[in-house]
């Protein structure tokens, strides 16, 4: 599995024993001038970050990015200005030919595209006119030659695409769990509004499922949980929502399904007041995950490891029906409280009673509308609008009322028929 880990004074010295061919010698700097450039760049107002390329364990390459021009780089190409630039990338002699040079340029682009130094328009590199492979590689990531030179290395341009903003998020929290749990990280996924069309900035959450190899120790997951306070911090709606589980709980699934750590916004205030007593407690199984993983197995994203279908076994739907009631079951004396979430909630419930589809509250409002009783359309509606533009709306308390204890008769009918066949 191809990563890539900032160098370290650890590190350091597996990457300076990392040669390409005599062959190659005169189409990339060896490693150490690189981290001597680097070093120079950043104490004369650059950036340049050094990395090293690893399958697993396995140092296999070494790649250097930058950021704009230092104070001595006077004959800069003009992209160089406020763009990204891929400055030095190898691969090992003993590992070219396996597939190790594509799957980390994926890994480079997709730092590029979390956008370190701020946004730019484009990112660069240059090349041997003679490298043909590497030409090759780079075209394929949609790299095109401008025609400009830095001394005598052709360059070569792409356009970056505008970044979503909640996809930075995601990069960042991808590499946060990178660093922190390298060693320990078998996949992270997204699931939620983020994945099914509807993510809202006002209101909605980002939904991560992290799998790990073991169980974290607690200053693992001290670490871990500084990092992602301070993201969470940044990021709008509801901020972000994760668990962590170990692999084996997956596949075959087990419900109800531990997890040995959660963090959703409401938790900051404990984790700052105390994190040790947060460490300490936040573990224990979810019954919420059978819904989790059900949705990513159906609609989930893979950000980070095996493919969904081969991290998750299938969730037995009894395990999932029990899932879904244990959040809705209290919906009579809570939805004056919590009106947007239940309504929709509710209704996606009952369509997948009904035919078994995994639906977005916003897809369950929809099929609401369609399907319900008219005179709770308006109720509806305004839950889809609240959802839909992040302002809140207003609600007849005693019509919503009525339309819980309704749905929660009908769930139930349905459910029942369901474990008489």
């Amino acid at each position: 599995m191809i990563r890539l880990e900032e160098i370290n004074g650890k590190n350091v010295w597996d990457i300076l024993k990392l040669r390409v061919s005599d062959a190659q010698k005169s189409f990339v700097a060896p490693n150490d001038v690189s981290i001597i450039e680097a070093y120079i760049a950043i104490t004369h107002h650059g950036q340049a970050f050094p990395f090293g390329i690893y399958d697993n364990e396995t140092p296999v390459g070494f790649c250097m990015i930058g950021f704009g021009a230092d104070d001595d780089w006077e004959d800069a190409p003009a992209i160089a200005k406020n763009n990204y630039n891929l400055w030095r990338f190898m691969i090992d002699e003993r590992y070219q030919g396996k597939g190790y040079g594509k799957a980390a340029m994926k890994q480079i682009m997709d730092y590029i595209a979390s956008e370190p130094c701020g946004s730019a328009e484009f990112c660069w590199l240059s090349y041997e006119p003679e490298n043909v492979a590497a030409k090759k590689l780079y075209a394929s990531f949609g790299f095109r030659e401008t025609g400009e030179w830095d001394g005598k290395e052709a360059v070569a341009v792409l356009k970056l695409d505008p970044q979503d903003p909640k996809e930075l998020f995601i990069n960042r929290f991808v590499g946060i769990s990178k660093e922190v749990l390298n060693g320990r990280l078998e996949g992270i996924y997204l699931h939620g509004s983020a994945v099914m069309g509807c993510y809202q900035p006002k209101k909605s959450d980002l939904d991560f499922l992290v799998v790990v190899n073991a169980a974290l120790s607690d200053s693992e997951k001290r670490r871990f949980m500084d990092s992602l306070v301070e993201l969470d911090h940044e990021c709008p709606g509801k901020g972000i929502e994760m668990s962590i589980v170990t692999k084996d709980v997956c596949n075959p699934f087990v419900y109800p399904t531990p997890f040995i750590l959660h963090y959703s916004r409401m938790h900051t205030g404990w984790y700052r007041r105390d994190p040790d007593d947060y460490i300490r407690k936040m573990n224990g199984t979810d019954r919420d995950l059978a819904a989790h993983f059900t949705v990513i197995r159906s609609r989930g994203r893979c950000l980070y490891g095996l493919p969904v279908q081969e991290m998750f076994g299938e969730v037995p739907e009894q395990d999932y029906l029990d899932s879904i009631w244990n959040d809705v079951s209290g919906a009579e004396e809570e939805i004056t409280e919590n009106p947007m979430y239940l309504i929709l909630n509710m209704t996606r419930i009952l369509a997948y009673l009904k035919e078994k589809k995994i639906m977005s509250k916003r897809e369950g409002g929809v099929w609401g509308l369609k399907c319900l009783p008219e005179q709770y359309h308006p109720l509806i509606r305004s839950a889809l609008q609240e959802y839909e533009n992040g302002d809140d709306a207003g609600y007849d308390r005693e019509l919503a009322k009525n339309y819980a204890a309704c749905m929660l008769k009908q769930i139930t009918h349905e459910i029942n028929r369901r474990e008489t066949k």
